[in-house]
């Protein structure tokens, strides 16, 4: 069994693009030749996978989450910073209207789906009202993201 691309890429960015660490860092945590955590690395290198203890400690030093958002967005959730201050908040902001956009994407389908026959049944409704309501609670989540962010500027503002 292989990694799905999507996960090799992710892999490639957390050991060649992690900010303050390259690879020769990341061999000296874990113990493996440069060359081999090149070769993790590697998205073409389809035989060369680190192990899940490997991973881990490679994911601990770099503290970059790749993997882990692409893996999140594979099972259809987002992965999102807990609590912070600044860029954290953005991403919150920007998680929820990615978040909203791809419910958007699931309710067009399902309304068509609903629709081809000109009837709506109670289970379909209960789909549907399902992912709509979905989009609701991102769209209020990023609504409220905003409005602490407006909150601090204006407490800037006052100071």
């Amino acid at each position: 069994m292989i990694l799905k691309k999507e996960t090799r890429i992710a892999i490639h960015q957390m050991i060649n693009q992690s900010e303050g660490f390259d690879p020769k860092d990341i061999a000296q945590v874990t113990g493996d030749a440069h060359k081999t955590i090149c070769n993790y690395g590697n998205p073409n290198m389809e035989n060369h996978d680190p192990s899940l203890k490997k991973f881990e400690a490679i994911m601990l030093l770099t503290q970059n989450p790749v993997v882990l958002k692409v893996w999140a967005h594979m099972l259809g959730f987002v992965l999102m910073p807990a609590g912070g201050e600044g860029s954290h908040r953005q991403m919150t902001i920007v998680e929820a209207l990615l978040q909203m956009n791809s419910e958007t994407g699931k309710a067009n389908q399902k309304v068509f789906e609903v629709l081809e026959d000109g009837m709506v049944t109670p289970q379909e409704y209960a789909e549907a009202s399902e992912i709509l309501n979905r989009i609701i609670e991102n769209a209020k989540a990023a609504d409220m993201a905003l409005s602490k962010q407006m909150h601090k500027f204006t407490q800037k503002e006052k100071a």
